[in-house]
């Protein structure tokens, strides 16, 4: 049986952070799973009476299921802020220099993200193609308001980021999220604009912050009515 880093935590009674540098360290068994950490209930039981370390019962513990907020696209541009003239010769230069730029929480460790947005650069290029790149941590980052944000930076000139189509890169778009789900409901997204040809030339035009905002709400208005649509086409038993 597969379980979460959070009831992990709680079944151990210590923090996330510490659970997560214990499976860097290989201190703990544990597994990757969409870029975050998941344990076989059985290895850690068995960790745990090696080390004489008590572990809460998990069938006391509220269930691990958390109640995702979600938050248009737009707003999550909105809260990560549009940047314009990111400089810088290499994938890392411009990634260094857009991750001071994102307006974090206080809490949030600024070396520490950059780290992650690095390793995560090292294992596979971001850069989706038409000249789009979209880095975010290999590991969500808990600080990160709920809902998730994105940080869009354009380069002051192309960049090679090794893209799957050889194009070198002009906008950034960083991903933060607290959670996997969010991560992927966010990159869900994000995607589904990115295949419209029309706006990515309309990037391309390097638009105001608000003609963006505005952009995604309109074409997210779509990805809405067409979910219902669906919805409403399911026939039931």
């Amino acid at each position: 049986m597969e379980i979460d880093i959070k009831t992990a935590a709680r079944m151990l009674g210590t923090s996330e952070a510490t659970l997560r540098r214990w499976a860097r360290q290989g201190k703990i068994p544990t597994a990757e799973k969409f870029e975050t950490y998941v344990f076989r209930k059985e290895d850690l039981c068995k960790w745990a009476r090696e080390r004489n370390i008590p572990l809460i019962d998990d069938s006391v513990i509220k269930s691990p299921t958390v109640e995702i907020k979600e938050i248009p696209l737009s707003e999550c541009m909105i809260r990560g802020k549009v940047f314009f003239g990111i400089r810088g010769e290499t994938p890392e230069d411009v990634i260094a220099v857009a991750s001071r730029l994102i307006p974090l929480p206080n809490t949030v460790d600024r070396k520490l993200l950059l780290d992650r947005l690095l390793q995560r650069e090292a294992l596979a290029s971001t850069g989706i193609g038409n000249g789009i790149a979209v880095p975010h941590p290999r590991y969500p980052i808990e600080d990160i308001p709920a809902g998730g944000m994105i940080t869009t930076c354009f380069l002051e000139k192309e960049i090679d980021f090794h893209a799957i189509d050889n194009q070198p890169v002009f906008v950034l778009f960083i991903i933060l999220s607290p959670d996997t789900k969010t991560h992927l409901r966010i990159l869900s997204r994000l995607s589904f604009c990115l295949k419209d040809n029309g706006f990515i030339q309309f990037l391309r035009q390097q638009p105001s912050p608000e003609a963006l905002f505005e952009k995604v709400h309109n074409i997210e208005q779509k990805i809405n009515r067409s979910d219902d649509r669906n919805k409403r086409n399911i026939i039931l038993p």
